[in-house]
């Protein structure tokens, strides 16, 4: 069984690499380290790692795949859980991954749909003293979809808010949750938000009305090399998001953006793909990305093929920068 490493070189190039998972505990450590007359890599700051996402980067794996996502994140002394997918396949593959979900500091939940916090009932039970952060509005409204012509409901099981109330730790407006560590509600919205989002939808019980996601925060880190920002779907808009970041840190560079774009297939990708990546080659030339999960295939080819500073993650790969 085999998962992909990128590393960021000096000069900002990304490097790509295959390891064995079977002896990931023991090459990572030193792939992190080693430096050959300092032409090859630094010790890294941070490891992120996929545990779930929509794809698998190669079928001979043993690791599972769902319409979801789930993000495990070391930051210096932090252990960060971030969203837990659809169902409990985050914690299957971790087991094989050899991450330690036990250990995390805090489970962090980017928004209200289910194919990110469906794992939250197994999480909850599972890992009894790990709290989890949350925006308030989650355990108030219900969040629907009618893509497809189906409506679907997305939201949590509410009964778990009453059942683990103790464990949850809500949010209502940007937090900086350790030193350097920021949990940021996007409110102003200068530039479109994805164009899928017209199929979203959200109710307290007494009205149903377009989802503007309030609730949905996004994980800034400030990194000696810059902000480093995890927002897994990006609802509010991966530009929005990444200027909403730089306000609430007070760091203006973005080193890296890692998250699903929410850019779905249809009528509006092409040109919705190629303007973000007209913007970013023009706003933000020496930014990584890391995209998947709601970044549609045809998306990711356009934005691939724009710079060389956008790569796609699936289930498995670990981000080192």
């Amino acid at each position: 069984m085999f998962c992909y490493v990128y590393f960021v070189k000096n000069g900002g190039k990304l490097l790509k690499k295959w390891h064995s998972t079977r002896n990931i505990g023991y090459y990572l450590p030193i792939l992190s380290i080693i430096t050959i007359f300092g032409t090859l890599l630094p010790a890294k700051q941070m490891k992120i790692t996929l545990l779930v996402d929509n794809r698998l980067q190669n079928d001979t794996t043993e690791l599972q795949t769902e319409h979801g996502l789930s993000i495990h994140i070391e930051y210096n002394n932090l252990r960060i859980l971030c969203d837990v997918g659809a169902s409990s396949i985050f914690a299957d593959n971790a087991r094989i991954m050899n991450v330690e979900l036990g250990m995390c500091d805090f489970t962090f939940i980017s928004h209200g749909h289910n194919d990110h916090c469906g794992g939250l009932g197994y999480f909850l039970d599972k890992y009894a003293e790990i709290p989890v952060y949350i925006h308030s509005e989650i355990a108030a409204n219900e969040y629907l979809s009618t893509r497809r012509e189906v409506r679907r409901n997305l939201s949590i099981d509410s009964c778990i808010f009453n059942d683990y109330k103790e464990r949850f730790t809500l949010f209502e407006t940007t937090t900086e949750i350790a030193k350097g560590v920021f949990a940021v509600q996007c409110k102003r919205k200068v530039h479109p938000m994805p164009t899928g989002n017209r199929f979203l939808w959200k109710s307290d019980g007494k009205k149903v009305e377009n989802d503007t996601f309030e609730h949905e925060l996004s994980l800034a880190f400030v990194t000696h090399k810059g902000l480093v920002i995890v927002s897994p779907c990006s609802h509010c808009g991966a530009l929005n998001i990444m200027q909403e970041c730089k306000i609430a840190t007070g760091c203006e560079k973005v080193y890296a953006y890692i998250g699903g774009l929410h850019f779905v297939e249809g009528d509006d990708c092409v040109l919705e793909s190629r303007t973000f990546a007209e913007t970013i080659r023009r706003e933000y030339t020496d930014t990584l990305f890391f995209t998947g999960h709601c970044t549609c295939d045809t998306a990711k080819d356009i934005l691939e093929n724009s710079t060389e500073n956008i790569k796609s993650f699936s289930t498995g790969c670990i981000i080192e920068l």
